[in-house]
This record gives C-alpha cells, structure tokens and sequence, in this order.
C-alpha cells in the first residue's frame, strides 16, 4: 500500500520533531557520553569476542567515533535501549499539539503496513526496556547530577511514548495485540532482571578494582558471562 501525501507529511513532521529532540540529548546534553560510558557495560564489551574492530576508536570520547554495534549493544544490555524508542513520544506528542488529530495517527496505524511496523517495534522495544532496572545502572555514575539530569530524561520520555503508542494503537498495554510475543516477553524478563543486577555488581566491583588487581580476571569472566546471559534472555543484543 502506498501513502497518501498526508500521512507522508505527518510522517515527515513527526520525524523532524523527534530529530530535534534526540539530538538535544545525544550531540548537545555535555554529559551524555560520560553518561554512556559510566552508565552501560560499554568497556567491558571491549573484552567479548564479537566483531572484527575494537567498540570505539582509540584516543577519542566523541559520539562519532563510537561504532554501531557497541553503541546499539551496551543500550540493550543496560536496558535502557534508548536508540529503540528515544524521543518518539516527544515526536508525536508535538505533531497532536500542533494538529490535535491523533485519528490521523489511528488511521495510519490500522492501514499503512509501515507505520504499523514502527508503532509494532515500539511496543517491542518499550517492553524489553526496564526502567527499575536502568536506574541501576545510571546509579554506576561517579556524577550523580549528570545521571539524575539524564536518566531524568529517560524517564520522562519512556512514559511519555508510551502513552502515546497505546492511543494510537487503543490498547490498556503494550503488546496487546500480540500476545503471543506479549506472553513470552513476560516470561523471559523475569529471568532477565537477576543477570542484570548481578551485571550491575560486578562492574561496579571491576571499575572500582581496576585493571591491576588480583580479582580483575575473574570478575571480568564473570560480567561477561552476564552480558552473553542477558543478550540470550532478551534474544538481541542490538
């Protein structure tokens, strides 16, 4: 099915307004990148054996030399998953404050095969992502200004979306109309949560310990082996 010139153009609004949004936090919030690095398991990614080339170019803390499969991994992991869902509902929530026609929004979903996808891999993201459990790992921060200003962010913007995705789509939850995903989503995510607070433990120890200490080996074996934990039970890494 092809769109119409509205939805095109209400596809393009939204998308502008998600863009600003997104880039205000990635490329202009100073704290960001100390937030990613202290705030997911981005460096002891490093150790696992996954790829042909190191998770980010040496000599640089800039955004444009992360590569994508750590920048996408260390999200999931950390159960945040911002590049998944991040400033979709602040996209929406502008074009309904502009137009107020979230029918518009509704009709697009029932008939447009591609926005169906969107709003369907929104759902499946907003699930995945634990908000309980990310707060734990935003606690890692040396900075808790940065990481209560940031996670704040998150936050705010993860319920955000997710009221708006349940209008569009008219459900009381997400995954509603998949429930077999629903269900077993449900059943995976309990088992995932230990893995990621034991996660949480022992970076918490490997960073504090550093690189010289006796017990860095076998804390790193053992983070890893959460990270390879956690990647299975949530069935990506990103």
């Amino acid at each position: 099915m092809q769109p119409s010139q509205e939805e095109v153009d209400t596809m393009s609004m939204i998308s502008e307004y998600a863009l600003k949004k997104y880039q205000s936090l990635v490329f202009e919030d100073p704290g960001f990148i100390q937030y990613f690095n202290q705030a997911t398991p981005l460096h002891e990614l490093g150790d696992l054996n996954i790829g042909s080339r190191p998770m980010k170019r040496k000599g640089s803390n800039h955004f444009e030399d992360l590569r994508a499969i750590p920048w996408v991994f260390a999200w999931t992991q950390s159960r945040q998953l911002l590049p998944a869902w991040f400033a979709a509902g602040t996209g929406f929530k502008k074009y309904l404050e502009k137009t107020d026609n979230l029918e518009q929004l509704q009709k697009m979903y029932s008939k447009w095969p591609f926005f169906q996808a969107i709003i369907n891999n929104l759902q499946m993201a907003l699930t995945k992502a634990d908000l309980q459990t990310a707060k734990e790992y935003a606690n890692m921060m040396e900075d808790k200004e940065i990481s209560d200003r940031i996670f704040g962010q998150l936050a705010e913007e993860y319920e955000e979306t997710k009221a708006i995705v349940l209008k569009i789509t008219g459900q009381e939850e997400l995954l509603d109309n998949r429930l077999n995903i629903k269900e077993s989503v449900r059943l995976r995510n309990p088992l995932v949560d230990p893995l990621n607070l034991l996660q949480v433990q022992l970076i918490s120890q490997l960073r504090n310990e550093g690189e010289e200490s006796e017990k860095y080996d076998e804390l790193l074996t053992e983070a890893l082996l959460t990270i390879n934990g956690v990647a299975a039970g949530l069935r990506n890494t990103g």
